[in-house]
Parts: structure tokens; C-alpha cells; sequence
């Protein structure tokens, strides 16, 4: 189960860097000249989203105590970003069944 949670913790971080991506292309656009108020809107709420979801990649990368219940609000909301964010949703919730069926098995 340690080597999914290190898979998942790095498909988190690919998706901020993904993010950063779209940031670093569309910076101009958003502030440069003739910028209107909601493309720095969507921007901002990109890189908060961004930097959240690098937060949590960390979180699971480092092993602390309650990632896995951080990570779920995170997956759950992925489950709506068609095709990826479904993917790695999905895959972070059979992780974390896996893991309470495995701790209530004891």
C-alpha cells in the first residue's frame, strides 16, 4: 500500500505542476495590459488550487498522520474534472477504501 500512496502523492504534484503550466502560459493575458477582472479571477483561483494541491501531494509524499483524511475532499472534487481528474480521484478513493478496510480488519 506504500507504493500507491507515493504514486498518488505524485500524480497530486503532476497535477499543480500542470496548473503552473497553464499559469506561466497565461500570465499576460491575465495581467498584462487590456486584462479584464475575471481572467485574474480565474487565475488566482488557479494558483490557490494549485498550491493546494501540491500541499496535499506533499502531505501523502511525507506519510503524515491524517493525509489520507486530508486527501479525500480533494479526490472527491477531482472526480468531476473529465477524463484525469476522475481518474486519479477514483484512484485515490480505492486507496483510501483499501486502507480503512485494511485498518478495520484488525
Amino acid at each position: 500500500m506504500q507504493k500507491h500512496r507515493v504514486i498518488i502523492g505524485w500524480l497530486f504534484e503532476a497535477v499543480a505542476m500542470l496548473l503552473a503550466v497553464f499559469l506561466v502560459f497565461s500570465w499576460k493575458k491575465g495581467f498584462g495590459a487590456g486584462a479584464d477582472a475575471h481572467t485574474q479571477y480565474v487565475m488566482e483561483y488557479a494558483l490557490l488550487v494549485a498550491v493546494a494541491y501540491c500541499a496535499v501531494g506533499l502531505t501523502l509524499l511525507f506519510d503524515y498522520k491524517h493525509s489520507k483524511w486530508v486527501c479525500l475532499p480533494f479526490s472527491v472534487v477531482m472526480l468531476a474534472y473529465i477524463p484525469m481528474g476522475t481518474l486519479l480521484g477514483g484512484y485515490y478513493l480505492w486507496y483510501f477504501w483499501k486502507f480503512v478496510y485494511k485498518r478495520e480488519k484488525r
